[in-house]
């Protein structure tokens, strides 16, 4: 009788785990990771490290040695934290700038901040979630490799985001978001919350009735459903720097918005790739926010303004785990 289709992915899902496990175990990743967090001096170079994420990723997966690499180019985040990645090309060099950071960060944050960046840039089609759970459990101090191995098992198993932290960056979103925003210019209506003001009479970003056909301004309005702000900061830049920011809005309710009909018309494509590219610089610009909380983490603050944004998507991450352990015991 043929097994159900979910037992067979789930065989191969617990295949891959001891695929995992053994090839850590041959090469003595426990002693050699737990000697590297402290003597940080001694980490391999970048492209050795990548290599080997690449590697992790690719028995996760069970993708074959001569197809593995670094295959994200189009991934996309659906769901509750909708959102693009940075560019693939991007990709790398923020994961660079992570693995230098190594040797800034306090001790015990590299499992949270190069597990974050895994996450947050989504180097791979699949498998970033367990990739990120691998390395928070390589860089976290274990009182023995059977610990170790034990939290190993549950990270990259089947309910891994819930029995193991989840380092998901989605955490600190909106914290960065308003970095973002407060950097290219914005206000808020109080420093304690979310609120934003947007710059000359702005009452909406962009008119949402008005649907758009040509390629590059399909493109960008699909990004704006779900990027809104970083697409308004893009394009706003963008238009008032050449001058015709007044020839692609219209008047609203409260105010104006920038018109993706106008829009249409009056850019060429040399516009619309150039305002595409201020998009990604703002995605890539996101990530390293991240990264320079870490290193620098007292220019850096939660929403409210209480805790260091460092510290507080650590223990968020702490309480959502303990709030899932509370509730798998009752």
């Amino acid at each position: 009788m043929e097994k159900p289709a979910e037992l067979d992915e789930q065989q191969l899902r617990m295949q891959q785990v001891e695929k995992v496990v053994g090839f850590l175990n041959r090469i003595s990743a426990y002693e050699y990771f737990q000697h590297l967090l402290l003597h940080k001096e001694e980490k391999p170079s970048f492209e050795e490290f990548e290599e080997f994420v690449v590697r992790v990723n690719g028995i996760a997966r069970d993708v074959p040695i001569n197809d593995r690499k670094p295959d994200g180019e189009t991934v996309y985040l659906s769901g509750f934290d909708e959102a693009f990645v940075p560019r693939q090309e991007d990709k790398e060099l923020i994961l660079a700038d992570a693995y230098a950071a190594m040797e800034k960060i306090r001790f015990g944050d590299e499992a949270y901040l190069l597990p974050a960046i895994i996450n947050a840039t989504h180097l791979f089609a699949d498998g970033n979630g367990r990739t990120s759970r691998i390395f928070h459990t390589l860089l976290t101090k274990f009182d023995s490799e059977k610990d170790f191995e034990e939290k190993l098992r549950m990270a990259i198993g089947e309910n891994g985001r819930c029995e193991t932290e989840d380092i998901n960056p989605a955490i600190v979103r909106t914290d960065v978001d308003k970095i973002i925003l407060l950097r290219h210019g914005y206000s808020f209506e109080d420093d304690t919350g979310w609120s934003p003001i947007f710059p000359e009479g702005f009452g909406l970003l962009f008119i949402g009735i008005e649907e758009v056909t040509s390629t590059p301004a399909a493109q960008f309005m699909k990004l704006r459903r779900v990027d809104q702000p970083y697409c308004f900061i893009a394009a706003h830049e963008y238009l008032k720097e050449k001058g015709i920011l007044s020839d692609n809005i219209s008047h609203v309710s409260g105010g104006v918005a920038l018109s993706p009909l106008k829009m249409e018309k009056n850019l060429t494509d040399a516009d619309w790739k150039a305002v595409m590219e201020r998009y990604y610089l703002l995605k890539k610009e996101h990530v390293e926010i991240l990264i320079d909380a870490f290193v620098e983490p007292e220019e850096y603050k939660n929403l409210i303004g209480t805790m260091t944004l460092r510290d507080f998507f650590i223990s968020e991450i702490k309480n959502k785990f303990a709030r899932q352990n509370e509730e798998h015991a009752k």
